[in-house]
């Protein structure tokens, strides 16, 4: 493949940068005994944070310890994609022969050949019965069930009926894991079903910008894995302007190897082109959907945030130039916090999260 970089959401990159941490701390989790908290995870982090990428590599992970995978998008037919996809990624470790089983056949315990339900339990049972036939049989067989669940969706019913079927499994010790990624305030929207409530003791994963040491590293080996002739400066150039988003790490990597021959250095004006030809990208890819999950009014104090300047700005001064009550801006605040696109690093300060957006907030509403 000429181009090592794919920024493409839902893709898989050609390497999972700077989450060494979340990945040891998933592998830790699934090392524990059936039931276990640290068994469930929710991944939370704000578009073009890699959340995609990084289920794609957990779902890796648990396979080469002894799990099968079912990994499915938030949706009305998610159970039915769960059931399906454990059934034909776990077939090949059952039996197909029909046998005996502490004197049942394997059709008595729900089964017809391998994977496959009779028909009895195709017709007449439910998501957490298959599920949990399924778990036994796997079970029998030295294989565990992680189930990992992209996009989470607030305010479904299949999402109350996959959580509480886990709760119920995990309970009676089945081996089976869960892994959920979301924006902030979907995955905080779940949080708050009184039905869901037990997702509260999951282990959560923020998936905070990468370190640039990290992307220097990784822009460094694949540049040189690419035969693309560039210096060390040049490499600076190009970390700095990602800020840290591994969506950015990936568009910019891209362009740079599309506006490129191999063998050839690097120009200065060839890079600042893939910079701008990245950054253009992020306001139909990023920013544009991000915008249209807020209010009106949530851009509106977005923007006056964004009004004061690049990084960390003061509380105070917001309120001053927006001429709101601090009782009616906290309303605000609160709900950019949840969607994540604010950050409060210290008492009376505010960050925006998106890279680049409150440039484009004070280019777009002067």
């Amino acid at each position: 493949m000429d181009n090592l970089f794919h920024p493409s959401f839902g893709s898989r990159p050609d390497r999972i940068v700077g989450r060494d941490d979340a990945i040891e701390q998933f592998i830790e989790g699934i090392k524990r005994e059936p039931g276990h908290r640290d068994r469930a995870t929710l991944i939370l982090g704000q578009r073009g944070t890699g959340k995609t990428a990084l289920l794609l590599q957990l779902a890796d992970e648990a396979k080469a310890r002894g799990f099968v995978a079912a990994r499915v998008t938030s949706g009305e037919d998610m159970l039915e994609e769960i059931i399906e996809s454990i059934q034909l990624a776990g077939s090949e470790y059952i039996s197909k022969k029909q046998t005996k089983i502490k004197g049942f056949s394997a059709g008595a315990l729900g089964f017809s050949l391998g994977l496959t339900f009779s028909e009895e339990v195709r017709e007449n049972y439910g998501f957490r019965t298959k599920l949990t036939l399924l778990c036994d049989r796997l079970a029998e067989n030295g294989k565990g069930v992680i189930l990992l669940v992209d996009e989470v969706q607030p305010n479904s019913d299949v999402m109350r009926t996959l959580s509480s079927t886990y709760q119920h499994l995990a309970g009676e010790g089945k081996n089976i894991a869960i892994v959920m990624a979301g924006l902030p305030h979907a995955v905080s929207d779940v949080l708050n079903d009184r039905v869901l409530t037990f997702l509260n003791r999951a282990r959560k994963l923020h998936l905070s910008p990468l370190s640039l040491s990290d992307i220097i590293a990784y822009y460094s080996d694949a540049f040189r894995r690419g035969n693309r002739l560039i210096t060390e400066d040049q490499i600076k150039r190009l970390t700095e302007a990602t800020r840290g988003f591994p969506y950015l790490l990936q568009l910019i990597g891209y362009y740079v190897m599309e506006l490129s021959a191999k063998g050839e250095a690097l120009t200065d004006e060839g890079i600042e082109s893939a910079i701008y030809a990245a950054q253009a990208e992020l306001e139909a890819d990023v920013f544009q959907p991000t915008l249209h999950e807020l209010s009106r009014k949530d851009i509106d104090v977005l923007t006056t945030i964004a009004r004061q300047g690049d990084g960390a700005v003061l509380v105070k001064d917001v309120l001053e130039d927006s001429q709101l009550t601090n009782s009616y801006f906290q309303q605000y605040r609160a709900r950019l916090l949840a969607s994540g696109v604010i950050a409060s690093p210290r008492n009376g300060e505010l960050v925006i999260t998106v890279p680049y957006l409150a440039e484009y907030l004070r280019g777009t509403n002067k």
